[in-house]
């Protein structure tokens, strides 16, 4: 008779529990905020020179800008952390920032192109990192210094037909290489003829052509990203004039530029806290201005 009472109250309980809803389990606790960081040495290609520093700001959503940024050096030497500050005040401002290595000048038939197409790649690459990293990756901003100046302007006047690139800005960068080297063979050519892979000297047809389709100052069109130029005015590496030149091409073209000129000054001024945090004001308003 026990027996069969405690089979009963088993049968019981089993058929309670088995009527309870199974357990919840508690849900995740909210997401604290992003912090400051900054992911090294990212590769976006098989060479060793293919990577980028992500730089990521506190607070990021997925409307943070995205900039990219592009060393100098010639096209031939030269390296990311040359930027390292241009980086984190961006960063500091607001704004997530690939700042990349590119392959260097090669023994190859066409450098340009190569290094164009590293900045294409670097740029998607990092675009398609923006769900992951939480930052707009819809749109983007590019600037260089010197030789980066020089292949930002380029590429964001040449390569930018989904629209992507909303503004550029070059930092005492080149704009127009055959005036460059024209006027300045001794010193220029030794860089330029390995880089664009056709001595200048003599002017022909072909080389003349040459210089000229890789430069901003005649890629430029009615189309192109609004622009803003910093340049020293006793810059000894690349005259004012590369600067001047191509604001007043985009003034033909009724393009949106600036220019900020930098009195007794070289060819950088990062030494200079005042005109560097300039630098990043003007940058800043600039991209911001042009969403």
């Amino acid at each position: 008779m026990r027996s069969s009472a405690i089979i009963l109250m088993t049968v019981i309980s089993v058929s309670i529990m088995s009527c309870q809803p199974d357990p919840i389990d508690p849900p995740p606790p909210p997401p604290g905020p992003l912090t400051d960081t900054t992911i090294n040495n990212i590769s976006y290609g098989s060479n060793a020179s293919q990577k980028f520093d992500l730089g990521l700001p506190a607070g990021r959503t997925s409307a943070t800008p995205f900039v990219v940024v592009v060393h100098g050096g010639g096209w031939a030497t030269g390296d990311k952390s040359e930027l390292t500050w241009l980086l984190n005040g961006l960063k500091q401002r607001g704004f997530a920032v690939a700042n990349i290595n590119y392959r260097l000048t090669l023994n190859t038939p066409d450098n340009y192109k190569m290094q164009i197409d590293d900045l294409d790649s670097a740029a998607h690459f990092a675009l398609r990192l923006s769900t992951l990293h939480t930052f707009n990756g819809q749109k983007f901003y590019i600037v260089g210094h010197s030789a980066g100046g020089h292949l930002s302007l380029a590429y964001a006047y040449t390569r930018n037909a989904d629209g992507k690139i909303k503004a550029a800005g070059s930092l005492a960068g080149p704009t127009d290489l055959f005036a460059m080297s024209y006027y300045n063979f001794n010193i220029y050519n030794i860089i330029l003829q390995p880089f664009l892979g056709v001595p200048l000297i003599p002017v022909t047809t072909a080389s003349e052509q040459r210089y000229k389709s890789c430069s901003p100052q005649y890629q430029a069109t009615a189309t192109s990203p609004p622009t803003i130029f910093f340049h020293g005015d006793v810059d000894p590496v690349v005259n004012i004039s590369q600067s001047t030149s191509m604001v007043a091409k985009l003034n033909t073209l009724g393009v949106d530029k600036k220019m900020i000129t930098y009195p007794l000054t070289f060819h950088d001024w990062w030494t200079d806290a005042t005109k560097t945090a300039n630098t990043l004001e003007e940058l800043k308003t600039w991209f911001n201005g042009h969403p």
